[in-house]
């Protein structure tokens, strides 16, 4: 019995050691960046219905508040259907660093 319970307290503490270890590597490769590129502009170009973009705007956002690798999400139409239009203008009003625009628009966003 005695056996059993030293190497379930054992399996525990290396456990709790492995997640020690992992917020610390976690904290040095994902702190804040000092370099933010904030000229930087992710463009997506969106068509049909919008498949997918969802998902898109979701990863994007995550690497923006993580790593700070870009600053605005552009959502250009190339084609969009009304269903489409929609969906874009939702993910514009959920999320400030979304925008759209038509094809014509995209250099008054990059300058």
């Amino acid at each position: 019995m005695q056996l059993w319970q030293d190497g379930l307290v054992a399996a525990l503490a290396a456990i709790g050691l492995a997640s020690l270890m992992w917020s610390v590597v976690k904290a040095v490769l994902y702190s804040p960046r000092q370099e933010r590129r904030q000229g930087a502009v992710a463009l997506i170009p969106a068509q049909g219905d919008g498949e997918h973009l969802e998902e898109q705007v979701r990863s994007l956002g995550a690497l923006r508040r993580e790593q700070g690798i870009f600053g605005p999400v552009l959502l250009v139409d190339c084609g969009l259907t009304e269903e489409g239009r929609k969906l874009c203008a939702l993910l514009a009003k959920k999320d400030r660093f979304v925008s759209v625009c038509t094809r014509e628009e995209v250099p008054g966003y990059l300058i």
